[in-house]
């Protein structure tokens, strides 16, 4: 049995991406470039942003099961959004979890792939469980040479 998974973005997440930024606004954005430019509207200085009609789900930080994610907005360290179909943590401390955030930068994969000595180091040993040691070592010898 697979268990439902609920997406989640960290508190200052980006949670929405929209198309309107880069250019040719939709209809809705249209009537809100003056807010973006400083001067905001009466609904946006009291907090009632407007939704883009474009806009699409951000890529989360992490998934978590369905119970854990009612047992945080229970607790009230998260709260629903994209119509109860997600969750937004309400706390900014860090979440020390190996997440869909956590990637590779594409230089250290070019690099591993050339075969440049620090990325070799990186990646074979510090992805390796207790290699604390090796990755120490082979830092060392690599800004020795």
């Amino acid at each position: 049995m697979s268990a439902i998974l609920v997406p989640v973005y960290r508190r200052h997440q980006i949670t929405q991406v929209s198309p309107c930024t880069l250019g040719n606004p939709c209809p809705t954005c249209a009537q809100h470039v003056v807010c973006f430019a400083g001067n905001p509207c009466k609904s946006c200085r009291r907090g009632r942003w407007h939704e883009c009609e474009r806009a699409s789900p951000a890529e989360p930080a992490f998934y978590v099961k369905f119970a854990d994610a009612v047992r945080l907005v229970k607790n009230r360290l998260a709260k629903f959004i994209h119509q109860n179909a997600a969750l937004q943590l309400k706390y900014s401390r860090l979440a020390h979890l190996r997440d869909a955030s956590c990637k590779v930068d594409e230089r250290v994969v070019f690099d591993y792939a050339v075969g440049v000595r620090y990325a070799r180091a990186i990646i074979d040993f510090g992805w390796a469980p207790g290699q604390l040691a090796a990755v120490t070592e082979a830092f060392r010898v690599c800004q020795s040479a």
